[in-house]
């Protein structure tokens, strides 16, 4: 067995000093990199992601359905803002929490396992439930008018969102951990990679199912499209989702009795409480933010005035696109709708504005498989890196998001949201890539310092001979300015992304409430005018584009870090 790499060490969990000093000290004959599983087969990591592709699933059916099919039942546009803050909240509480409650999950068939069943179940069970909840009301209030029925099935439709959004979180949170769990560290990124590339497959899938008149297509399954829609989602849910488990239900297993031996070996705190544990984890959040490396926190500030516009996009791009088709065809307000033909023209609506999904979920695909090609081709060009591109897409951001008070059809808004899918597939790619670099590089500083002083602790005689990490270009880290510089910072991958995860779900909380004092304000009341408040909303979220803008401007390549660092080291005194 061949020694395991200072790379390959440096990239566990551990810390840095520890995994140093195991280096120095192993057996040379001990072998640790594959501690927990082999190397996996391409079509194993396939169907592994395909409980993430299942997931994407439900999420593109909220994202087309669910505004329009609330606004259907009476639900002003100002509250429906409030009951989207589903979303940030089971992403900002939910996922942690599944998280650390799966890490300390004791049954025989995993921990992530019964999780993702669970949540799979749940988010089934609910997406039919809030299709399916005024028909449910209505059973409870026989011989009552439509409108009575869908203004007693608000709460209750209120309430299936959140549950909804809280079982996908369920889903999010462990089978992110599954990969890690029975994936080895070295296909890690070609297993994100493909988890990516599901995801962006199956918006496509759903967002293009979602333009068929599913009602005429399948009538039995029910008389609209959400109904229809949920049906069809749920079972191809449940079949991926089995599927993926017969194939690694036995790793997962295996990673069971892995963490059994992690845990005789002393690893695991089995005596910490899970609410310890939380509100632990939250806290050390909280203080790290005060030590974040500084390109770091430029990222996720940039991440916050970003998402404050991107949240809009998510959620009220079909009903922006479906009242505009309802526009040209004569109607200024959905209430304005005839009776006999109600259900056929929001049909028809939503089905405009899930095309206009379908087409950002097509480019942002497409983005995302150029991009990275022309960011390694042209390595060398400062004019094609992920800071220029970052750049570049919050300009085409704000351009497209300002030009909605040029736009007056429903063909015109679905050619804008194609265009917001290429800065929504930077969106997805370059802050986690931008972070995982400088994760990487102020791990590579840090090798640099502990294994010198290690080293000459240890053969102090031999220690300059012996030091092969430290060359005449890293020599200058040494100083004690840089570390100083880099002994405070924070780099553990678990709490940085914890804390990307805040910057990305505290903003989408503001815009939530900010929508509905939005929609408040510019909602028009007058039944035979347009409503524009959505092309406001939009336009506010553009100009805060401008601050994430601004900020990542300030983003550094690793040239620029290296040439700073060494002028900071060259120019302070020791």
């Amino acid at each position: 067995m061949t020694r395991p790499s200072t790379q390959a060490l440096l990239d566990d969990d551990i810390s840095l000093e520890q995994t140093l000093t195991s280096e120095l000290r192993a057996d040379p004959d001990q072998d640790m990199s594959d501690l927990y599983n082999p190397i996996r087969s391409t079509g194993y990591i396939v169907v592994l992601t395909l409980i993430v592709g299942a997931l994407q699933l439900a999420w593109s059916t909220e994202f087309s359905e669910a505004t329009p099919f609330l606004l259907s039942l009476g639900v002003s546009k100002h509250a429906l803002a409030l009951i989207w803050l589903a979303g940030p909240l089971s992403g900002t509480f939910g996922q942690p929490i599944v998280g650390l409650l799966s890490d300390k999950c004791n049954l025989d068939w995993g921990r992530r396992r019964p999780f993702i069943i669970g949540g799979c179940l749940a988010t089934v069970l609910s997406l039919l439930y809030l299709s399916h909840s005024a028909n449910i009301v209505g059973w409870f209030l026989p011989n009552r008018d439509k409108d009575t029925v869908n203004r007693y099935t608000v709460p209750f439709a209120a309430a299936g969102i959140y549950i909804l959004d809280f079982s996908i979180a369920v889903i999010q949170a462990s089978c992110r951990a599954l990969i890690v769990d029975v994936v080895p560290s070295a296909q890690q990124q070609i297993a994100n990679a493909w988890a990516a590339r599901m995801i962006g497959a199956f918006n496509i899938v759903g967002f293009w199912i979602g333009t068929w008149d599913l009602a005429a297509l399948f009538p039995w399954l029910g008389s609209s499209q959400f109904k229809v829609l949920s049906w069809l989602v749920a079972t191809i849910m449940l079949v991926l989702t089995a599927a993926a488990h017969a194939t690694t239900s036995l790793s997962a297993w295996n990673a069971k009795k892995q963490e059994k031996r992690l845990k005789d070996m002393g690893i695991d705190e089995e005596n910490a409480t899970v609410l310890t544990v939380v509100k632990s984890f939250f806290w050390q959040v909280l203080r790290s933010i005060a030590r974040l490396p500084r390109q770091v926190k430029i990222v996720c500030y940039a991440e916050f005035f970003a998402w404050i516009g991107y949240f809009p996009m998510l959620f009220y791009t079909s009903t922006y696109v479906g009242e505009l088709y309802l526009y040209e065809n004569g109607y200024n307000n959905p209430l304005n709708l005839p009776a006999d033909e109600r259900q056929r023209l929001l049909d028809e609506g939503v089905r405009r504005g899930t095309t206009a999904l379908l087409a950002h979920a097509v480019v942002t695909l497409a983005v995302d498989l150029l991009l990275p090609y022309l960011v390694d081709k042209f390595r060398d060009n400062e004019w094609i890196n992920m800071r220029r591109l970052w750049i570049y897409s919050h300009v085409v951001f704000i351009v497209a998001t300002l030009s909605t008070f040029f736009i007056t059809t429903s063909v015109q808004a679905i050619v804008l949201f194609a265009f917001l899918g290429i800065p929504w597939g930077c969106a997805v790619w370059i802050p986690f890539a931008l972070i995982s670099e400088e994760i990487s590089r102020i791990k590579d500083i840090k090798a640099v310092q502990i294994y010198d002083q290690y080293k000459k602790q240890s053969v102090p005689s031999s220690a300059e001979s012996e030091n092969t990490l430290v060359t005449p270009e890293t020599s200058f880290y040494l100083s004690k300015v840089m570390v100083a510089k880099y002994d405070h910072v924070v780099y553990d991958s678990g709490i940085l992304l914890a804390i990307h995860n805040v910057f990305v779900s505290a903003p989408q909380m503001l815009s939530s409430l900010g929508s509905s004092f939005l929609f408040k304000l510019l909602q028009n009341s007058d039944k035979d005018s347009f409503d524009d408040s959505l092309g406001w909303i939009f336009r506010v979220g553009g100009i805060i584009g401008i601050g994430a803008l601004v900020l990542s401007i300030q983003v550094k390549t690793n040239a620029e870090l290296y040439k700073e660092d060494k002028a900071e080291a060259l120019t302070m005194p020791e």
